[in-house]
Formats: C-alpha cells, sequence, structure tokens
C-alpha cells in the first residue's frame, strides 16, 4: 500500500477521534462513546476524507512519477502539510490544556472562595466563644461541651437555649450544603473528639501531608460518581480551640486537624467541553483551509515547474540534436557548455573543457585574452557571420572550422554562443570539384594535342612502316637502318601510348567496370611519370608474376592511385638524395595471398625515401593533411586513394 494512501488514513483516524480524545483529556472520566463526540467526531471525519480526497486528486493529476524536481516538490509539499498538521495540533493541544488548566483554577478560586467564607464564619463564632441557639430536634446539646460551664442555659422568657462551638456552627453549615447541589465541606482530623468527623482515604493523605509542613492540598477527585475540585488547609491550635482540645494533648500552634472543601466540576467540565468544541471545529476548519492552500499553491508551482521543465527540454533536445557544434561562453571566453554535435566534433567530453578558455578548441589568430570587450580580432569578425578558423581535436590534430558568434545577456551577465561546422569534408568537395573542373580542362586540351601529336605521329609511324618494307622488298639488309626505322615505329607507339593514357586518365570515366591486369595499370602508371623519372635518375623495379588472376573494376581510378603513391615515393627519394644516386629506386611487386579463406591481390609501392615520421603516421590519410611544404602538397593524394580503393 502506497504511503500516501497510509498518511490518509492516520489522518482520517486521527480527525476522527480528535474530540473525544481531547474530551478525555480534559475529563478522563468522560465517556468516549458520547452522543456529542459520536457527531462531532463523524463530521471531523467526513470532512477529513474528503479533503483527503480533494489532495489525492490533486496529487494525481499531473504526476511524472519519474521528475525529479515533481517528486522533490511534492516531497516539500507533504512535510509543509505535515509541519501545519503538527502546529494545528499543537495549537489545539495548547488550548485545550490551557482550557483544562482554566477550568481548574475556576473550581480552585471557588473552592479557596467558600473556605475563606467558612473561615470568617469560624473565626466570628471562636471570637464569641460560640453562640446560644435554641434546642430543636435538628439542633441538640453538644455532648461533648458538657465539660463547659453554662452550656445549656434558658432565656428570660424560659426558652432552653443551647451552646453551639465553631466547630459545630460549621458542621451544621455544611451539612446544609450536602444536602443541596453544590460545594461540600468538612472538618476533620486525625483523632477527632467526634467519630462522624473522621478523615476519609483522600483527607487522610492531605492530614499527614500537612505533618511533613505543606499548608495546602488539591486535586480533582470522584464523590459520589461525580468530579470534584478538593481543597484542604489544616487547623492550627489556637487559645480558644484548647477548651475542647487540650484533653487531647494539643498545644498552641499544633496541626490539629482541616478545613476540606470540595467543588463540583460537571457543569465546568461540561462549559470546557462547549469550548472544546469550539476549539476543534476553529482548529479543523484552519488546518483543512491551509491544507487545501498548501496543496492548490503547490499543484501551481507543480505545473510552473513542469512547463519549465519542458519547455528546458525542448531547447536541451533542440540543441543536442544540433548537426552543428554549439559552444556557450562567458564574457571572458571560458567554455560554459557543449552539446553533443561539439564533443563529436571536437573529441572533447563536455566536463574535459568547460572552465578553460576558448583556444583549447579553436586556433585564433591572435591570443584570447580576459577582455570582456572581445578585442580578439578573429572573434571580431565572427560575430554575426561565418567565419574560417582552425579547430583543435582532444589528439591535437587540427581542422578547418567555421565559426559564428552571437551575444546574450542573461541575469546581467554578457555570455558567447559560437556556432561550429567541421567543413573538412566540404573542403574535400570543393577540392575534388576543382579537381574534376581542372581534369576536365586537360581533357579537353588533351583532346586537342592528341589530336595534333597523333596525325604526325601516325605519319611518321606509316613512312617509317613504308620504308622498312622497302628495304625488305629489295633485299636491303642494311642492319643498323633496319634498327633504326624499327626504334622509330616503337617510340612512335610509345608515345601514342603515353598520349592515349593521358586522356584515359583526364577522361575518369567512374561509370566504367573492366576485367583488367593489375600488369598494365602499374605499366600505364609509370609510363605517365616515365620523363620525371628518367630526370630524377629515379629506376622503378616492377616484380609482377605474368599467372595473377585478373581484376574487375575501374582501371582509371586504380591509376589514380598508383600515380599518387609513385608521386609521393619520387618526392620523398628527391628529398632523402639531391641527383643521381643508386638510392633511388621505387619497387612495385604483386603477389596473391589468403585472408580468412578469401583470395586478395597486394600491391605494394615501396621507395627509400626519407620515410614518415613515428608521431604522424596515424594521420597521413587525414583530409587536407600534408608533410609537404605549403604549395607543394594538398594533403588530399592519400585521403582520395584510401577512397577509391575502399570503394
Amino acid at each position: 500500500m502506497s504511503r500516501r494512501y497510509l498518511l490518509y488514513i492516520g489522518i482520517i483516524a486521527v480527525m476522527s477521534n480528535l474530540y473525544s480524545l481531547f474530551g478525555i483529556f480534559l475529563d478522563p472520566e468522560a465517556s468516549y462513546f458520547g452522543k456529542e463526540n459520536l457527531i462531532v467526531d463523524t463530521m471531523m471525519g467526513l470532512l477529513s476524507l474528503i479533503i483527503c480526497g480533494i489532495l489525492e486528486g490533486l496529487t494525481r493529476k499531473h504526476h511524472p512519477s519519474d521528475d525529479f524536481s515533481s517528486m522533490r516538490l511534492g516531497m516539500y509539499t507533504w512535510f509543509l502539510a505535515a509541519f501545519w498538521t503538527i502546529i494545528i495540533v499543537a495549537s489545539l493541544s495548547w488550548n485545550i490544556a490551557r482550557q483544562k488548566q482554566e477550568t481548574y483554577e475556576v473550581a480552585l478560586n471557588e473552592a479557596r472562595t467558600i473556605y475563606e467564607k467558612d473561615l470568617i464564619y469560624y473565626r466570628w463564632a471562636s471570637n464569641h466563644n460560640g453562640v446560644f441557639v435554641p434546642i430543636t430536634a435538628q439542633t441538640r446539646p453538644n455532648p461533648y461541651l458538657k465539660d463547659i460551664p453554662e452550656n445549656q442555659i434558658t432565656s428570660s422568657s424560659g426558652k432552653a437555649l443551647t451552646l453551639i462551638n465553631p466547630e459545630y456552627m460549621i458542621r451544621q453549615i455544611y451539612e446544609m450544603q450536602s444536602s443541596r447541589r453544590g460545594a461540600l465541606g468538612h472538618i476533620t482530623s486525625l483523632d477527632p473528639i467526634r467519630l462522624e468527623n473522621a478523615a476519609d482515604k483522600w483527607e487522610t493523605e492531605a492530614l499527614n501531608t500537612f505533618e511533613a509542613g505543606a499548608s495546602e492540598i488539591t486535586s480533582v477527585e470522584k464523590l459520589n460518581g461525580q468530579p470534584y475540585l478538593r481543597l484542604m488547609r489544616p487547623m492550627i491550635t489556637e487559645e480558644v480551640c484548647l477548651k475542647c482540645h487540650a484533653p487531647q494533648g494539643y498545644e498552641l500552634g499544633d496541626i490539629r486537624g482541616g478545613i476540606s472543601v470540595s467543588v463540583p466540576m460537571d457543569l465546568l467540565l461540561a462549559l470546557g467541553r462547549k469550548d472544546l468544541l469550539m476549539f476543534s471545529l476553529a482548529h479543523f476548519s484552519l488546518w483543512a483551509l491551509g491544507i487545501l492552500g498548501i496543496f492548490l499553491g503547490s499543484q501551481r508551482i507543480k505545473v510552473s515547474i513542469r512547463e519549465r521543465e519542458e519547455a528546458e527540454a525542448r531547447t536541451r533536445s533542440i540543441i543536442e540534436n544540433m548537426l552543428d557544434g554549439l559552444i556557450t561562453m562567458d564574457e571572458h571566453c571560458q567554455i560554459e557548455s557543449l552539446n553533443a554535435a561539439a564533443t563529436k566534433i571536437f573529441g572533447f567530453e563536455s566536463k574535459e573543457v568547460v572552465g578553460r578558455q576558448i583556444d583549447v578548441l579553436v586556433h585564433f589568430a591572435s591570443s584570447i585574452t580576459k577582455d570582456p570587450t572581445y578585442s580578439n580580432e578573429d572573434i571580431i569578425r565572427a560575430m554575426g557571420t561565418p567565419h574560417e578558423v582552425t579547430g583543435r581535436r582532444k589528439d591535437d590534430s587540427t581542422f578547418p572550422l567555421e565559426i559564428s558568434l552571437s551575444q546574450m545577456q542573461l541575469g546581467g551577465k554578457q555570455f558567447l554562443i559560437a556556432m561550429t561546422r567541421d567543413i573538412t569534408e566540404e573542403k574535400i568537395k570543393k577540392s575534388e570539384a576543382l579537381r574534376a573542373g581542372q581534369l576536365a580542362a586537360i581533357g579537353e586540351i588533351a583532346a586537342g594535342v592528341a589530336h595534333e601529336i597523333n596525325n604526325p605521329i601516325n605519319g611518321i609511324i606509316n613512312l617509317t612502316q613504308v620504308l622498312l618494307d622497302i628495304n625488305e622488298s629489295e633485299g636491303k639488309n642494311n642492319a643498323e637502318e633496319m634498327d633504326i626505322l624499327k626504334r622509330i615505329i616503337a617510340e612512335g607507339d610509345r608515345i601514342s601510348g603515353i598520349v592515349r593514357n593521358l586522356l584515359d586518365f583526364a577522361r575518369q570515366r567512374d561509370e566504367i567496370v573492366d576485367e583488367f591486369q593489375i600488369e598494365d595499370v602499374v605499366h600505364d602508371s609509370i609510363s605517365l611519370l616515365q620523363y620525371q623519372f628518367n630526370k630524377d635518375g629515379i629506376k622503378p623495379l616492377i616484380e609482377i608474376p605474368k599467372d595473377l588472376p585478373s581484376l574487375r573494376g575501374n582501371p582509371q581510378q586504380l591509376q589514380q592511385v598508383f600515380l599518387n603513391l609513385l608521386s609521393n615515393a619520387r618526392y620523398a627519394l628527391n628529398v632523402r638524395y639531391k641527383g643521381q644516386n643508386p638510392g633511388k629506386r621505387i619497387e612495385i611487386r604483386s603477389r596473391v595471398l589468403t585472408i580468412e579463406g578469401k583470395d586478395f591481390l597486394r600491391t605494394t609501392v615501396t621507395d627509400y625515401g626519407i620515410g614518415i615520421p613515428q608521431n604522424v603516421i596515424d594521420r597521413i590519410f587525414d583530409p587536407l593533411f600534408s608533410t609537404k611544404p605549403p604549395g607543394e602538397g594538398t594533403g588530399l593524394g592519400l585521403s582520395i586513394s584510401l577512397n577509391l580503393v575502399m570503394q
């Protein structure tokens, strides 16, 4: 069962018994099942049930169980409701305790007033050594005064009179009170002359307490089944008392007994229960209004929090799902947050760069300072418009980055918002488009050049062949002349092959898939670079077996890969060896190997140049990365070659 429901049950149970419990607290002898208790408690229980139902409706409405803020607000709401309940219960308890104390004090004051009045009667009678009254059936001569002279006299009219001492007079007054509803009085002693004046249990305990030095004893006791406030004070032996009590051994100042007064409390308690009813209803109403106010206010706050969190979630979702990186910075260009795209672009986790300067991610032409006026030139140029800078990844690699900045003011503070985009692919595409345009232009030029070259070359080849045929037909066997003619024809065929290869490379017919031999692609690639090799003194060594299986693909694209590898090898050899050197050699080898049950044709291009530094070996395929000086390499050759091979 939910703890919330247990709390509801507890609230209803307490409210359904509150009036009866406090009534018993006010009067321990009161009946728990009294008619008034049942009516009031039932009414308060029903109202509590209604309020709990309203609270449950408010709680169930908009109760996202996975919403931490709402759960925390709900916890605070219940805590505040419990605190309010404690305050109300404490206030009601205090008022009831005060009512009980006031009822007790009213009864006590009444008892003290009665005692003082009776004591005045007693002292008046004592000062007159008693009074003489007619002898009647109710007032008989006091046998305990027989030793007093003239305890009975006859008036001048002949009426018999008897002496009434102070104790006798007070006793008669108390007997008259006991016959009517009201306060009761009793003069008693631990050693009474008249046995009827013997003390009851409570009076006996009080008299014993007086012997210990107490001057007044009060408590609420039951008499004849009704609650009474009982008060008792000691009677001190005076000179007039010794007339009767001297034979008992009393001396002046001794405690010879006490006077007890008992005031009925039923009427006072009835008035207290009415006040209790008013207190209970007032506090219950105040509690109900407070609880409803707390939960209604909590619901309004919860709705406001939910709307704010939903807006924040939407904004956060938009930011986190942006394709461009978003970085927020303070006025000193210190990073405050990164979205998912930014962490992907730069390779850093958000916690690794938050609080650091922006130049940990972006390389600006001028250094970043803590000047909040944004005096950095790159930052000024990037305000509101895209600006190209250099980005830095976690592995310390760099890449072209487009950044645009905007300012935002929040809470009196200035913030910068940076939109970043990795434009590496874009620059590659632009470079490839430029290269394709260049190749197209080369193709057009090459077609024209090929036409101008092929016609004379074909003419030379044909005329040479005619001379060769004439010499053979006429039987001229001059070996030297015949060799020269054959060499002219061979060189002409070589020139035609170079022109044909150049045209094929320039056309870049990517859509064509042919079956070809790797040896042909390698020889065609070398033929295009043969002039440079001869000029640099580079000797290619080709070891390609004749029985290799044929390949199927785009030979022009593979030729582009070999041209790039051979060009890189030529550059590395020329850097290491200046001029002619036997070490300038390139080795090209092909062989079949089996990997995981599949046959592959591996071709390696090996040079003996300067090599690749170990610290950049992992980056050679990165777009726009080059170890060559500016102007001698674009950084795209190996990247494009890798893409072509993967295709």
